[in-house]
Parts: C-alpha cells; structure tokens; sequence
C-alpha cells in the first residue's frame, strides 16, 4: 500500500494548528488568540491582510501588529505564500474532509482570479468604509475564533459555504473567493520553495492535474515545458508529488526569478 508522505505530512500540520488553537479553551499559555492575531510563546504574529486593513482604515499600524504580520509575510513569502491555505487553514481542512464525499460537482466553474477581485473589494471598502471589511466576515476568523473561544452564530456562514461545495461548485470559497487566498498567491509569485518538474521522468499520465484544486498551476510544466511550478496560486499541499507515479515532479528551493 503506498504512503502519500506529503498528504500525511499536511494533516499532521492541519490538525497541529487545529490543537494550538485549541489550547486556550484548555487554559495552557502555549498560544492565545486566533489566526488573525495571536501570540506563540510569547512571539507575537498576526495577519498581513488584517494589518493591511488596519492600515486602510486608520491611517497607521501598530508596531506589534506591524511586526507579527511582516514576520508573518516573510514566512510565507519563503515558503510559498498560499502554503498557508494548504496546511495551515482550518477552513481547509474542512473542505478537504468534505472533498471525500461522493459528488458530481465540476471542479472549473469559477475562474481563479475571482480571489484578485475580491480582495480588491475588501481593500475598497476598508479604505472607503474605515471598517476591517474581510475579518468581519471571514469564514478563517470565524472557524479559528470558535476554536479558540467557542461556537458561534457567524459558523452559519461556514455551514453556507460548505453547502454550496457539497452541492453545487466544488471548492469555490478557496479557488475563487477567498481574499485571503489572493492575498498570499501574491507572495507565492516569489517563493524560492517551488514544485519541480523532470520532462524525461513525466509518462503524462495526467494524475497529478487530477489530484490538484487548482490545477492550472500545472500547465506552465506539463504543456509549457518550464521546469517548475511558477503560478502563485500553488499551495505546496504536494498532492501532485503523491500522485506521480514516476518521480517527475518534486519539491526544491530555487532562485525565485529563474
């Protein structure tokens, strides 16, 4: 029986950061607060979208705030920015568990760059509303802050979202919608931490588009002939590196501009 290592890797993450946010339901001091902001053993982190919202409607930034989130963005940024909605977002640990269920739902119905106008919008309405528009509503903050301190009645607007997946479009909220996504697939366009392809290993077996959300992000090496992954929407999940029978594809860090 093969062992997808980077699926089991990812979960091993996901259900981590689900028990540290877990932890101050349980009264320890190993993490307070919630993806938004939070403190980890007294290291301060927070949200680079929310800072920038903070940002939009106010005028300044704290220098805590401003701090977490460059710490935040830098991380990211080296990582691959949407690594974060691969193996950290509790959301999306939700729609992967959702993604088990049978469904004739199609995959490409939304474009990807829906994220884009989006997070426009978010950031329109901060500067013009002088409100923090996205968090208000952010399906992430509400699944984090009720791990975090409890249930509440915003979680409908998760229930929403997940029914639309189970029922209608297939990952629509993080292909799509999600500001956030757009946010970081910005920082994902400079990430040294790449998806490498090796043209003489490739059987063009197509399973790894198969396995793949976004699978367009695949495009640039399978029908492009690049050598790597350069789309800023690939999450680093490694589901693809799973999929590949033959050792084409791997993970690898590399100058960002090659």
């Amino acid at each position: 029986m093969k062992v997808n290592h980077w699926t089991l890797a990812r979960r091993v993450v996901q259900l981590t950061v689900i028990g540290l946010l877990l932890t101050p339901c349980l009264g320890w001091g190993l993490f307070q607060g919630n993806l938004q902001s939070a403190s980890l053993l007294g290291l301060k982190l927070s949200d680079p979208l929310a800072a920038l919202q903070v940002l939009l409607l106010t005028g300044t930034v704290a220098l805590p705030l401003l701090g977490g989130a460059l710490l935040v963005l830098g991380g990211y940024g080296l990582l691959g920015g949407k690594t974060f909605c691969g193996w950290v977002c509790p959301l999306g640990l939700v729609t992967d568990v959702f993604e088990y269920l049978p469904s004739t739902r199609q995959l490409r119905i939304w474009p990807l760059r829906g994220k884009m106008i989006a997070l426009l919008v978010v950031l329109l309405l901060s500067l013009t509303l002088k409100i923090p528009a996205f968090e208000t509503i952010s399906p992430i903050g509400i699944v984090s802050r009720a791990l975090s301190f409890g249930p509440a009645s915003d979680l409908l607007l998760v229930a929403a979202i997940l029914l639309v997946e189970v029922l209608l479009v297939r990952r629509f909220w993080c292909r799509s919608l999600c500001p956030l996504g757009g946010f970081y697939s910005l920082a994902g366009r400079v990430s040294p931490l790449r998806i490498g392809y090796r043209a003489e290993a490739c059987t063009h077996c197509d399973r790894c588009r198969r396995s793949c959300f976004v699978f367009e992000v695949l495009d640039a090496p399978l029908v492009e002939g690049t050598s790597h992954v350069v789309s800023g929407e690939c999450t680093r999940c490694g589901a693809c590196l799973d999929a590949c029978p033959t050792g084409a594809l791997n993970m690898r860090f590399q100058h960002p501009l090659k």
